[in-house]
Formats: C-alpha cells, structure tokens, sequence
C-alpha cells in the first residue's frame, strides 16, 4: 500500500517552516487553518455517475487571499480515491506557502484518463464550481500526477494547453506526441499542442530505472518535448514502479519555481547523464550538453532539488 510522503529536506527549510508559522498563527486564531473538503458531480459515465473531489484549501486562506491563489490538480494512481491522492502526495507545507488550491478527482474506470471522453467536461466542471464558491481568478493550473494519474496529466495537457501553466508527471507510460521524431512511441495518441504552433508548458517528467517500458516511453517523450520547443526537466530514480518521496518532492520544487518565475527563459539548464547543472550565462558550458538531455530550470532552488540523490524516503 502506498504510504502518505513525507516532506522531503529540499522543502522542509522555507516550506515546512512557514507551515509551522501558519499553523501556529491559524490555532491562535489569526489565520483560518487548512481545511479538506469533497463534493460529487453527476457523470454519465457508468463508473462515475457521482464523481467525488477533494478539495484543500492551505493555512490562511481567506477571500482576501482568493484572489491570489492558483489551482494544483493532483491525479492518483488508478482508481485512487480522491482524499488517498491528497494524502499520498502530502503537498500541504508546499500548498501552504504558495496559497495553493489542491483538488484531486476520484476518477474510477470508464478511460477516465482520455479526456475527450467525458473526463475533461467533469475537470471542467469541478474547476468551475471551486472557482465560483471561492472568488478565485481564472488562471491557467498546474497538473500532476503518478502511473495512471501521469497519463491524465499529460493527455490532459494536450487536450486544453491553454488553460495549463505547467505539469509533471511520474511513473507513466502513455504520452502524446509532441513532434514527429523520437515521439513515435506515442503514435496512437493524437494531439500536440506544439504542431498547433504552441510554446509547449513547462514539463516535469521522472520514471524509476527499472520501470520499463515506462522508463524508456518517458525518455522518448522528454526527447520530442524538447525537440519541439518544450521546457523540460527529467529525473530518474532508483526501483522500479513504485511511489518513492523523491520525484515529489521535485514536483513540490518545480512547481515552486514556476510560481516564483513565471515568464522568462530558464536561468539554469542541467545535463541528465551527469546529473550537474549550470548558470545559462556560461555558454560554452551548456553547448557542451546535448540539447535532447538539456533539463531546464527556472530558479537555482529546483536544479539543486533535480541534482540531489535520492533518499527512498
């Protein structure tokens, strides 16, 4: 069974410390506490006629703070109920400091991870509900998910990429196709923002070594992602199939710096063979890195998250 994550080192120092601060400050009244809540919506599809969400709102969140908030979709593993995504993941002390809305979706069968389906409608749906009942602006989300969520992720991406600012997925073995080329373990899927003449949204991708054929379907993907205009970080991990803390823990990180720089070119760009990175100011060291194992990063904060070795806890 797949336990709840720990918060790992990389966030406890800012992150965990203002949870604490916030918690503090919440029980003594000065801030209103987290707080978790679900709600269904009708489908008409056979397996999800009452479609649970969950929902977690972070430490202090208030109307005041509404208007700054931004949305983080958390997609489970297969047939995950949605509080066992919110859970599991344990992105709060990160939620916490960004003023982030998690909301997971109890999807159950039914090829809810193909969004043209009716998944996509009932995402749609639910957004629209937590943004009218808490004032929040209508800004592009972030996606995130593990196996089964990984494929609604990254599916869900291509289906609306406008309406996504950035998406990670770990463990997953169903892509789109970005671009012809090395993508061509996708063919079945259609779809690609970037033939559309979209800047692809910045991509967090990491599988376990011993994942296959995910491992290899993963970095044939990252390859065409890049190759067609993407921004992408890849990271491997030790095992196989199984949820370690580490890529969410990087999930945390890269979220982290797309919220604290939004727009711009990435200040930092790492090699995935060597696993060192570098300022994008020294040129000739990043001509020295293939472009196809080019990772990107945004801030210092997540290439040295992406550079730490793993820990398995």
């Amino acid at each position: 069974m797949t336990q709840p994550i720990r918060a790992h080192p990389s966030i406890r120092m800012t992150a965990a410390a203002l949870a604490a601060f916030l918690w503090a400050t919440a029980l003594a009244g000065e801030f209103p506490p987290a707080r978790v809540e679900t709600f269904t919506l009708a489908t008409e599809a056979p397996n999800n006629r009452a479609l649970e969400f969950a929902l977690r709102l972070p430490v202090g969140f208030t109307p005041e703070r509404a208007a700054h908030a931004r949305i983080l979709v958390t997609f489970g593993g297969r047939n995950w109920a949605a509080r066992r995504t919110l859970s599991t993941y344990a992105f709060d002390a990160f939620a916490d400091q960004y003023n982030i809305i998690l909301l997971a979706p109890g999807f159950q069968d039914d090829d809810y991870w193909e969004p043209e389906a009716w998944s996509g409608e009932a995402l749609k749906a639910a957004l629209k509900r937590v943004r009218e009942q808490y004032a929040l602006p209508d800004k592009p989300i972030f996606l995130y998910g593990y196996s089964a969520g990984g494929q609604c992720a990254n599916l869900f991406y291509a289906w609306k990429p406008e309406r996504v600012a950035g998406w990670g997925a770990h463990a997953c073995g169903v892509w789109f196709k970005p671009a012809a080329g090395r993508g061509e373990a996708a063919d079945e899927v259609p779809a690609t923002p970037a033939a559309h003449g979209r800047v692809p949204a910045p991509a967090l991708v990491t599988c376990g070594v011993e994942d296959e054929p995910r491992y290899t379907l993963s970095r044939h993907f990252v390859y065409a992602y890049r190759e067609a205009g993407g921004e992408a970080v890849w990271r491997d991990y030790p095992g196989g199939h199984e949820l370690i803390p580490d890529p969410v823990a990087l999930a945390a990180a890269f979220f982290a710096s797309l919220l604290e720089k939004p727009d711009g070119p990435p200040e930092f760009v790492g090699d995935d063979d060597t696993g060192q990175f570098v300022s994008v100011r020294e040129a000739r060291a990043v001509e020295r890195i293939p472009p196809e194992l080019r990772s990107a990063f945004r801030t210092e904060a997540v290439a040295q998250a992406w550079q730490r070795p793993a820990t398995g806890e």
